[in-house]
C-alpha cells in the first residue's frame, strides 16, 4: 500500500495570498504582479547559441578587421597575404577563432536590424580612429555631400548597407528604380559602394551588374567582378544610340555565388551605397563662330602696335613704340658684268657711248 503523502503549506506562501485577499485593492495589486511578471519575461532575452559573439564583442572584432584591412592596403608588399596575417592577429588579440567569427556573422547576417546597428557602431567608430589619426581629410568622397536634387545628384533611395552571405537565400542584394521627371535623355551614372570581405578566402568574388531599360524595349548592361577592391565604381554614359532615348527604370544587384568547396567564400560586406545621377551638358555657344570669315580677314596685320587698354593712359614713351615703324629694305643686284680674275677686266658693254 502507499502511504498517503501530507504536503506542508509554506507559511510565507499562505501569508502573501492572505494580504492578497484581505486587501482591498485586491484587483490593483494582481493587476500589478502580472504587470511586473510581463517585465521580467520581456528583460529575458532568449540566449545566444553556443559560438556566436555578443554584440559588444562583435563590434569590437569588427573595428579590428576594418582597421588590419585598412594597414594592409597601405602595404606595398603583398595585400592578400599581409591582410590574412593582420586578420589572424586580429583573432588572436580577442581570443577567437575564425570559425566563431564565420558563424557569427552568417548569424547577425540574417538579422538584419541588429546587424545594422552593429555595423553603424563600427563605422562610428573607425571615423573617429582615423580623424584622431589624421586620416578623414585624405579619405574624405567628393559625393558624399550630394543631395537628390542639381545636375549632379545622389538619387539612391535604398539602404546604404548590405550583408551579403553566401548561401541560397541571402545571396543576392538588389535593387530596382523607376525614372522619374527628374530623368532626361542623355543623362549618365555611377553605381558607387564600398565592399569588404570579412575574412580571407580563395572564392571570395561576387559579381555587380546594371540594366538600364530605355524606350524601344533596349537594355544597357555593364558589369564587374568584385575581389578584394574596397571601391568600386560602375559607370554608364549612353552611347549615340541611347542619347536621344528617354530612361525607364534601373535595376541592379551584387550576387556572391555559393561555392561546394573546403574553402568557400566568406560574407560581404557592402556599405555607403550611392548611385549618381549627372545631366548631360549642354554645349556653350560661342557668339564668334556666327561672324563671317571675310571680316577676320581684313586687317589682321599689325605691326609693332600696342593696344590701349580701357581707362589707362600710355606714356609718350608707350605711343612712340606703338606707332608703325618704317623698315628699309636692302635690295642687292647682279652685277651684269662679274670679274673673273683669270679672265682679266671685262669690258664694259652697259656703258652708254657718246
Amino acid at each position: 500500500m502507499k502511504e498517503k503523502q501530507t504536503l506542508i503549506p509554506n507559511p510565507f506562501t499562505s501569508m502573501w495570498r492572505g494580504l492578497i485577499k484581505s486587501s482591498p485593492l485586491r484587483g490593483e495589486v494582481r493587476g500589478g504582479l502580472l504587470f511586473f511578471f510581463f517585465i521580467l519575461l520581456g528583460s529575458c532575452a532568449p540566449p545566444l547559441p553556443s559560438g556566436i559573439l555578443d554584440e559588444d564583442k562583435m563590434t569590437d572584432v569588427l573595428v579590428d578587421i576594418h582597421l588590419a584591412q585598412g594597414m594592409a592596403e597601405a602595404k606595398s608588399e603583398d595585400i592578400d597575404a599581409t591582410r590574412y596575417k593582420y586578420l589572424q592577429a586580429v583573432f588572436k588579440k580577442h581570443r577567437i577563432t575564425e570559425a566563431e567569427f564565420d558563424s557569427s556573422m552568417v548569424y547577425y547576417s540574417g538579422r538584419a536590424e541588429d546587424f545594422k546597428l552593429i555595423y553603424d557602431n563600427v563605422v562610428t567608430r573607425v571615423r573617429a580612429q582615423a580623424e584622431r589619426m589624421g586620416l578623414e581629410a585624405a579619405a574624405q568622397d567628393k559625393f558624399a555631400s550630394l543631395t537628390s536634387e542639381g545636375d549632379t545628384a545622389n538619387i539612391w533611395l535604398g539602404k546604404d548597407f548590405a550583408c551579403i552571405v553566401p548561401n541560397k537565400v541571402q545571396c543576392v542584394y538588389s535593387f530596382q528604380m523607376k525614372a522619374d521627371s527628374t530623368f532626361r535623355p542623355g543623362d549618365s551614372f555611377i553605381w558607387r559602394f564600398k565592399t569588404q570581405f570579412v575574412a580571407r578566402s580563395m572564392n571570395n568574388e561576387a559579381i555587380a551588374l546594371l540594366n538600364f531599360y530605355y524606350d524601344t524595349d533596349t537594355v544597357a548592361t555593364i558589369s564587374e567582378l568584385l575581389r578584394n577592391s574596397p571601391k568600386n565604381e560602375l559607370r554608364h554614359t549612353p552611347s549615340k544610340e541611347l542619347d536621344s532615348l528617354n530612361l525607364r527604370s534601373i535595376s541592379g544587384f551584387i550576387y556572391l555565388p555559393p561555392v561546394n568547396s573546403a574553402d568557400p567564400p566568406k560574407p560581404l560586406l557592402a556599405s555607403e551605397i550611392k548611385l549618381i545621377r549627372m545631366h548631360k551638358q549642354e554645349p556653350i555657344p560661342n557668339p564668334a563662330s556666327d561672324t563671317q570669315t571675310d571680316s577676320l580677314a581684313a586687317d589682321t596685320l599689325v605691326l609693332d602696335t600696342m593696344p590701349l587698354q580701357k581707362g589707362e593712359r600710355l606714356t609718350p614713351l608707350q605711343v612712340r613704340e606703338s606707332q608703325p615703324k618704317e623698315r628699309k629694305i636692302r635690295v642687292v643686284k647682279e652685277n651684269p658684268n662679274p670679274i673673273h680674275p683669270d679672265r682679266g677686266i671685262p669690258q664694259r658693254t652697259n656703258r652708254r657711248r657718246k
